[in-house]
This record gives structure tokens, sequence and C-alpha cells, in this order.
């Protein structure tokens, strides 16, 4: 990890429910006791199928929704014990790029307002010349020009608007950005230029990123640390590469096998595991036993904790010791 712990995240919980018209009522839980840190400087990947609780995680971070149990940490503080108006000042320094390029920005407003638009919301009254400079400042650091802050989102292309919803997040000069899915709805061309910018821009603003993804592809192009996700549980983490191409989990092998591959073209994956059941209570023991190709007695019986089993390796699996050997 790269610095001191800019976010740290303990025992995160996250339950909703469900209250029908008739019947009675039910519970989900969407995080399970999640703990991670992002350091300063650091590109923290989080990757894992649709309904892990990713974007879940991405809200209780921003302090967009609350959590059931568990602590946000950031800069120090928890986010959660703050007042409104403290959390409101403390905003500043986290902000969000969000999955959909064409959904996140204002049809209605030029790009100048919706890039200037956090610091009217979180900063007292700036001086409209000042305001105008800055945003002139941050199209040109994402590669747009300052001409194109009188222009609307519709003359832009989806890689362009991601462009401008990445300079509206660092108008504030955040200190953490979360990227939810920030580049799923471009093209491939298009994805490896948004990837180029937010590297550049973490080594020349320093800026930490909580970077989420369903794509290894992605996380391995761009991520320092990597946590994968199953069913609301941090499975396994660690550094992107060591977890990329020698992974602990069963889970985390699979995911890497399902990435489209030249090699592998027209080839079923070499892990052939049954589809995720439906989303609800795995019991007491590993979520991932019903489709893992390890599983024996003791998983059906008892949930894996997160353990450390190398330096800077942490995974939740019963037989990952038996993994890693095969590994060596």
């Amino acid at each position: 990890m790269s610095g001191d712990r800019l976010l740290d995240i303990q025992g995160l919980t996250r339950d909703y429910v469900t209250r029908p018209l008739f019947g009675a009522s039910h519970a989900s839980r969407a995080l399970d006791g999640v703990s991670l840190t992002v350091g300063s400087g650091e590109i923290y990947g989080i990757v894992g199928e649709s309904g892990c609780g990713k974007s879940t995680l991405a809200r209780l971070v921003m302090a967009l929704d609350r959590p059931t149990s568990g602590h946000v940490l950031f800069d120090g503080d928890d986010l959660f014990s703050l007042s409104a108006k403290a959390l409101k000042a403390k905003r500043q320094a986290f902000q969000m790029v969000f999955q959909d390029p064409f959904g996140s920005l204002d049809p209605r407003h030029t790009i100048g307002r919706i890039i200037a638009e956090p610091l009217h919301v979180l900063q007292p009254k700036p001086a409209k010349g000042t305001i105008r400079d800055k945003v002139a400042a941050m199209l040109e650091s994402v590669g747009l020009q300052a001409v194109h802050a009188e222009r609307y989102p519709h003359e832009f292309s989806g890689g362009q608007r991601q462009r401008i919803a990445i300079a509206r997040a660092l108008i504030t000069e955040p200190k953490l950005v979360v990227a939810d899915e920030a580049v799923s709805a471009l093209d491939l061309s298009v994805q490896g230029q948004v990837l180029n910018l937010l590297m550049d821009l973490r080594r020349s603003r320093g800026v930490s990123f909580l970077f989420i993804t369903h794509n290894l592809a992605v996380v391995d192009c761009i991520a320092d640390r990597v946590g994968v996700m199953y069913r609301g549980r941090l499975v396994e983490e660690g550094p992107a590469e060591a977890v990329l191409r020698q992974p602990l989990h069963p889970y985390t092998k699979i995911l890497g096998d399902a990435e489209p591959s030249i090699e592998r073209f027209g080839r079923p994956p070499k892990s052939a595991v049954p589809p995720p059941a439906a989303n609800g209570d795995p019991g007491t023991g590993c979520a991932f036993r019903s489709r893992c190709p390890l599983a024996e007695a003791r998983c059906g019986q008892e949930a894996p904790l997160l353990r450390t089993l190398a330096p800077g390796r942490q995974v939740a699996c019963h037989r990952a010791d038996v993994i890693a050997g095969a590994a060596d």
C-alpha cells in the first residue's frame, strides 16, 4: 500500500429489507463485513460479478447511504459520525465518477456549468473569474479545450463525456475519487485513453482511486492492489499482478478463466462451474461452495475468514493452502 491510510473501511455491512404488500418482510445482505484500506496515491481495484456489492460499497464510501454496521474512515474521520455540516465540508476531498457518461451529465447545462457545480455546492461563493479559470484549467488537464466550456453534453462523444465527468470530480481537488464502472460503457480504444488519463492524474496530482469494475483486464492495467468480492464479502486481496497471475481463491481463478482471450477464442472457459444462485442467505458455510470445484464438508459448515496467507496477500478460503501449494 502506498503512503498513509487515506480510506479505512472497517467491518462494513449493509442490509436491505423488502416489505411486500402481502407476506412477510425479507432482509437481504448486500455487504457482509467488508474491511479494506486505500493508501494515499494508490489505485485500489474492486472486482466481482454483478450483484456482489461493488456499487453498494461505492455508495457507502461516498456517504450516499448509511451502513447497517461498520465504519468508513476518511483521512482519520468516521464519515457517519460527522455532523451534516462537517460532512458537507469533507466532501470536497472525495468525489465520484459514475458509470454512464451519457446519463451522469445534465443535457440542459453547459459543460462549464456542469464542471463548476461542485464548487458552487461545496465552497462558499467563489468568484466567477476564479471558477472560469479553474474550469478552463481542468478541461485542459483531461485533454479537452477551454472553449468546450460553452458547449453542451450532446456535442461530445462517450469518451469525451467521461473526461468531462472526471474533470467535474477533480474540480474540488479531492484526495480520493471513487470510479464505479467508469469505463464499462466505452469502446475498448476509448477505455484505454480514459485509463491512461486516470494514471496520469494519479502521477501529476497524487489522487487516490477506488476503481470498481467487473473487468479483470482493466484492473490489471490500472490497479496497484485489488480486492475480489463475492456475495457481499471480500474473498481475496493483494497486489494486482499477484492476485491475477496466481489467484488463491477458486472464485478469482474462475473470473480469470472467464476473461475473453484470443488464445481461447471459440473454446469454453477452463473452469466449468454452475451459475451463481439467486441472492439470499448463503447459510453458515462458504457462500461460494455450491460453485466451487474444491468444496469439502467443512465448506458447508464454517464460513472462511479473510486471513493472511503470504506477505500482502489475504484470502477467505479453507483450501487456499492447497491452491497456493499447487501454484508453486
